[in-house]
């Protein structure tokens, strides 16, 4: 009796249990995030629409673990890449692109940001062994896509 006691108990309770947070197929966790490094390229915008199209944004690192994460991995793969930091709105004034929070740590490589008018976005700089540069939004480049954890990865995007 007891070991059927203790099989109903485990199954209700694992039943009970809220399902396992993971990442889609082809993204990679860190911490309470997923990424995608994307393997095609676009300007800053299509980069950002894009990632809207998988609900999620352009990576918005916003702790000094998070930059070093996303430098590691974009390095890996050797590209420059977007990250979802600007200047569009007021001059030498980044923020995150989703919420125009000001960014408090930032990574950008000794002499950078240098594009004054024409450079407001940012990139993290393959030459700079991925350190953030700031760059021209029209011009194509790689892209990295976060989203929140979530409980439910049910779509393959890659």
């Amino acid at each position: 009796m007891i070991p059927s006691l203790v099989l109903v108990f485990l199954v209700v309770f694992s039943s009970a249990l809220p399902e396992t947070e993971s990442c889609h197929v082809g993204w990679i966790q860190f911490q309470e995030k997923c990424y995608f490094f994307s393997h095609t390229t676009a300007t800053w915008f299509d980069a950002g629409s894009a990632c809207s199209q998988f609900h999620s944004k352009l990576a918005e690192p916003r702790s000094g673990a998070e930059i070093s994460f996303l430098r590691s991995h974009s390095q890996s793969q050797n590209k420059t890449m977007w990250i979802g930091v600007s200047d569009i709105i007021e001059e030498d004034r980044w923020v995150y692109s989703s919420t125009q929070e000001v960014v408090p740590h930032h990574d950008f490589q000794t002499g950078e940001p240098n594009g004054h008018l024409s450079q407001n976005c940012v990139a993290l700089w393959k030459d700079h062994h991925g350190k953030w540069a700031d760059h021209g939004c029209a011009i194509n480049e790689y892209f990295i896509c976060e989203e929140i954890l979530t409980s439910d990865p049910d779509s393959i995007i890659g």
